[in-house]
């Protein structure tokens, strides 16, 4: 409330005043009254008011000459002026005395309230003025310290102490990104750009400068918040993540927000900034509920990797594409994230840009849902309705969020299959070599699926079906292929569908279970009677 103090010589005036007036509506109150300049002079040296309403016609010091004494030391002080006098020489003398408002005895209570909003208006927009002109300076002597050069230089001890809170304070830098694509609580509008912006610009000032705990200023496509804190200390990071979480979250916006080191000098600041600028540069990295101070060890270490030639991307592509089909198959749904976790580690290793990672996963996705849709005529209709993940894909806020968009999509693919299967492990890999004998099976693949080592799988599935595991395969494809050849396909179609892209391994394939090559069984008159190895 702004401070005010009543000079009157005549009692009932002052009562008046003070009774009649409604002094809080225009943010005024009323500190003091005095019966003459004296006891007014006094009181304005005790109170400092904002605001004195002085009559001019007083006994001993008349309110002219209380004026006079006090705009010798006081220039900011307001005056409203009552005189019983409508002497055009008394209001030119106050006026030169700088009065802000003069009204004559005796008060209209109407003509005091429409006086007090003026003023009130007046002082609230020099106040405005004044933040905004120190707003200013502040964010002009803060872009020469973040950016260096000349500026920087010439900035005084003084002028960059008050700009980090006072000498030795610890302080730090925190720039927050906010996403206008959020969805917005009940009541609340959704956003453009630079809405949101503007929005949480307003918001952050409001809560952060008033507070006198540090000051927001534009870092464009940021706000940044420069703190008299260190904003990476665990409880401090915690609490401004729930203030921004609330204040935000009410104005239906979302945020990612990174803080950079802490900086014990003002010329430490532009480290600070610069550790937040590269953390939001990789935001789409960011996992987690929190203030941000660092990528994590994993994520630095896939990043800072030499980037692998395309020939050894393109087979791991492969790869995570065949494990997170045969994982689909199989209803696991962990090893449909452990093959989404490991296909995302090659593609953040050869290109972590946000649209790069988003179409490579698209990708990754439709290649799996085409396999899945070659299954027969029961897996389309699954397939179809799955689609749409490809296009919410793109829609992701970060990494992790995809990761647990895509892992989610296919976990309603298993379920709407019911393809998860309770059967022993060994009796599951023959159902499966069954279903993908044309595939590239390998024992190694099974043996992640099935959470196996290999060597020992091995060993279990030998004792289990009296072949190895690729025996078994081979047995299964030549048994296929027999089929196939009776329907009457040339050799080398057989070949590719049961899984040989070499027609002249899978002849000697074809002869070792069979006795003869595949050629000369198609012209054998009486095919049914040919037998395959002992133990098919």
């Amino acid at each position: 409330m702004k401070k005010v103090v009543i000079v009157d010589d005549e009692l009932a005036i002052r009562k008046g005043l003070r009774t009649l007036i409604d002094w809080e509506r225009y943010g005024f109150e009323v500190a003091g009254d005095a019966a003459n300049g004296r006891e007014g002079l006094r009181l304005h040296a005790e109170l400092s008011p904002d605001l004195m309403v002085v009559d001019i016609k007083m006994p001993g010091m008349d309110g002219l000459q209380l004026l006079e004494e006090i705009r010798k030391t006081d220039s900011a002080c307001r005056f409203l002026v009552l005189s019983g006098y409508a002497d055009f020489q008394y209001a030119k003398q106050a006026i030169g005395c700088g009065v802000n408002g003069y009204m004559l005895k005796p008060v209209d209570e109407e003509e005091v309230h429409r006086e007090l909003e003026r003023i009130a208006a007046e002082m609230e927009h020099k106040a405005q003025t004044v933040r905004l002109s120190r707003s200013r300076r502040r964010e002009e002597l803060l872009r020469a310290v973040l950016h260096g050069g000349a500026a920087a230089q010439g900035l005084g001890r003084e002028e960059l102490e008050e700009l980090t809170g006072g000498q030795g304070r610890t302080c730090g830098i925190l720039l927050v990104a906010v996403n206008p694509s959020a969805g917005a609580e009940a009541g609340a509008a959704a956003h453009t750009a630079a809405e949101a912006y503007g929005t949480a610009k307003r918001w952050l000032t409001e809560s952060f400068d008033a507070c006198g705990c540090g000051f927001v200023f534009p870092a464009e496509p940021y706000i940044g918040l420069l703190l008299y804190e260190n904003p990476g200390m665990p409880k401090v990071r915690q609490r401004l993540y729930d203030e921004l979480s609330e204040g935000l979250g009410a104005l239906g916006l979302a945020f990612t927000a990174a803080a950079g080191p802490a900086a014990g000098s003002p010329e430490g600041l532009a480290a600070s900034y610069a550790g937040a600028c590269r953390l939001l540069g990789q935001r789409f990295l960011l996992g987690g509920a929190e203030i941000h101070t660092r990528l994590g060890a994993e994520l630095e270490e896939l990043l800072a990797a030499t980037a692998e030639p395309p020939e050894k991307v393109a087979a791991a592509a492969e790869k995570s594409a065949e494990k997170l089909y045969f994982a689909l198959d199989l209803g696991d749904k962990e090893g449909v994230r452990d093959a989404l976790t490991e296909a995302g580690r090659w593609m953040l290793r050869q290109d972590p840009a946000e649209q790069a990672v988003k179409t490579q996963f698209a990708q990754l996705v439709t290649v799996v849902l085409g396999k899945l849709s070659e299954g027969g005529a029961a897996a389309l209709p699954r397939v179809q309705e799955s689609m749409p993940v490809v296009t919410g894909i793109y829609e992701q806020p970060s990494y992790q969020a995809l990761l647990r968009y895509v892992g989610s999509a296919f976990d309603k693919l298993i379920d709407t299959a019911g393809s998860t299967s309770s059967e022993p492990v060994l009796k599951q890999m023959l159902h499966f070599i069954q279903r993908h004998y044309s595939e590239n099976l390998k024992l190694e693949t099974l043996a992640e699926l099935f959470k196996y080592n290999s060597g020992y799988l091995g060993k279990l599935f030998k004792n289990y079906t009296g072949d190895s595991f690729h025996t078994y395969l081979d047995k299964v494809r030549i048994r296929r292929a027999i089929e196939l050849l009776g329907e009457g396909l040339k050799v080398h179609q057989v070949a590719q569908l049961v899984g040989y892209a070499n027609v002249d391994y899978f002849h000697s394939k074809f002869k070792k279970y069979v006795g003869m090559p595949p050629s000369a069984y198609k012209e054998k008159p009486q095919r049914a009677e040919v037998k395959i190895g002992e133990g098919f």
